[in-house]
């Protein structure tokens, strides 16, 4: 049986800080847009706030993108990386217009079940 090698480039130790840094602020700048976002369709902050939201989502992605590149990934890797980013943009406007969409259409069963009585 042959053992398999996979051999991949060494992140030189002074890249290492500049990694850590980038791949923390990919985590921050996701919980930002995540809570702004979310805060904002409940109705705790304007809907003028989703423009800062938007901004972490930007760089978010831009911090994703230079991660993937002071790692080397490959660029499959790196597509499918900015794939999901685009996904995590809409997933939370998705969940609130489905959230939004069931509140009307179990408010009228509600009202209708009430005047029943």
């Amino acid at each position: 049986m042959e053992n398999i090698l996979i051999v991949r480039p060494e992140i030189a130790p002074d890249a290492f800080l500049w990694i850590f840094t980038v791949s923390t602020l990919v985590l921050v700048f996701g919980v930002a847009y995540a809570a702004i976002i979310t805060l904002s369709k409940m109705g705790y902050f304007s809907k003028k706030w989703m423009n800062l939201g938007y901004l972490f989502w930007a760089l978010q992605t831009y911090c994703l993108y230079n991660l993937s590149v002071q790692i080397q990934s490959e660029p499959f890797t790196t597509k499918v990386l900015m794939v999901s980013m685009m996904a995590y943009f809409f997933i939370p406007h998705l969940y609130f217009r489905l959230i939004e969409d069931s509140d009307k259409r179990y408010e009228q069963s509600a009202d209708i079940a009430e005047h029943k009585n």
